[in-house]
């Protein structure tokens, strides 16, 4: 894989750059990164607050993790059980254009870092 190939896949932060392209163009990530900016939430709260089927929204959340756009945070609860909460990965993105590809630019969310 040349340089160029690579600069336009991957930003130096693990930032899918493709994916996260496809995913922020997406209606239903769209929705979930909303519901994300304002606290964090876990996979139940995101299909009760965001339009689509329950798969629908576990499917969203996974290419967002994988793309490096949220992440979870897991959360013990009083009586054992654990909880499993979706955050923002990432405060801003900045993409650009070069001679040699796409390059991506992040700010990694300030919080609960």
């Amino acid at each position: 894989m040349s340089q160029r190939q690579q600069r336009r896949r991957e930003s130096e932060h693990g930032l899918e750059i493709d994916a996260a392209l496809a995913l922020l163009g997406d209606d239903y990530a769209q929705e979930i990164l909303a519901v994300l900016i304002e606290d964090p939430a876990t996979a139940k709260e995101l299909t009760e607050r965001c339009p689509g089927s329950r798969v629908t929204i576990y499917r969203r959340l996974n290419r967002l993790e994988e793309a490096g756009l949220v992440e979870t945070e897991i959360r013990i609860r009083s009586d054992g059980n654990h909880c499993e909460r979706y955050r923002l990965a990432v405060d801003e993105i900045t993409v650009s254009i070069t001679e040699e590809g796409f390059e991506a630019e992040l700010r990694p969310s300030s919080d609960g870092e």
